[in-house]
């Protein structure tokens, strides 16, 4: 998994740098940051991360040592472009932000936050959005039976006029297919899935072939081994 962390390039940062990072590389991760920007626009280099990533992290800490006229501080602006850029890639985003920075100066809508003011608790809550992230890209390979129904379907994969795709249902929302191909295993055909929201999930795996040819599993748990496909 790899993880964009974008924060300020100060002293008052080095803890990131020193603990987070660390933290998260601990964690099987590889860890990917931005540049000090010069202007409001992020470089192509930093939006290509962010875009290759599979979360965003971002850091909204104090900018400076004197506060604003109602007491409160700035932040990065550039640290707002990178999450602003994870979210518009649909990418998961974590937002942290450093007590008594400007509210206006996060990011709108109902996203994933944490105020901080103590370190220790925000190691925390970073090891937790990883790891959950983390099982989100697990993958999984489904064994499809019966083998009757795979003879029927296998002349067809010669051809390469098959076509076989899963999707998720957790919590009565649907998420989008996601493309696959049937894989030769010992033992028979399987699909290999990634990206599984949760073991309490259930998946849909359909197969069409030529001539309006289909065949689907209906929705059955992620906890499965072997599946079974009928014809439609």
């Amino acid at each position: 998994m790899k993880v964009f962390i974008g924060f300020g390039y100060n002293e008052n940062d080095k803890w990131i740098e020193h603990l987070v990072i660390p933290l998260v590389e601990a964690l099987g991760c590889e860890v990917v940051t931005g540049e000090e920007m010069q202007g409001e626009r992020l470089s192509d280099g930093v939006i290509e991360r962010i875009s290759d990533s599979d979360a965003c992290i971002g850091f909204l800490t104090k900018r400076g040592k004197k506060p604003n006229p109602d007491g409160t501080f700035s932040t990065h602006r550039w640290v707002i472009e990178e999450l602003t850029t994870a979210l518009n890639k649909g990418k998961p985003v974590y937002e942290i932000r450093e007590k008594g920075i400007d509210a206006q100066k996060g990011i709108i809508g109902d996203r994933q936050r944490l105020d901080f003011e103590e370190t220790p608790k925000v190691l925390l809550e970073v090891v937790k959005f990883v790891m959950k992230e983390k099982n989100k890209l697990s993958t999984k390979i489904f064994m499809l039976l019966p083998p009757e129904i795979l003879s029927d379907i296998r002349p067809h994969l010669a051809n390469g006029d098959m076509t076989c795709a899963y999707r998720f249902m957790y919590k009565t929302k649907y998420y989008e297919p996601e493309a696959t191909i049937l894989e030769r295993f010992q033992g028979g055909y399987g699909i290999i899935i990634k990206k599984i929201p949760s073991e309490d999930a259930l998946i849909e795996i359909k197969i069409k072939g030529p001539n309006r040819l289909s065949w689907s599993s209906g929705f059955v748990s992620v906890g499965l081994i072997n599946v079974n496909i009928q014809k439609d």
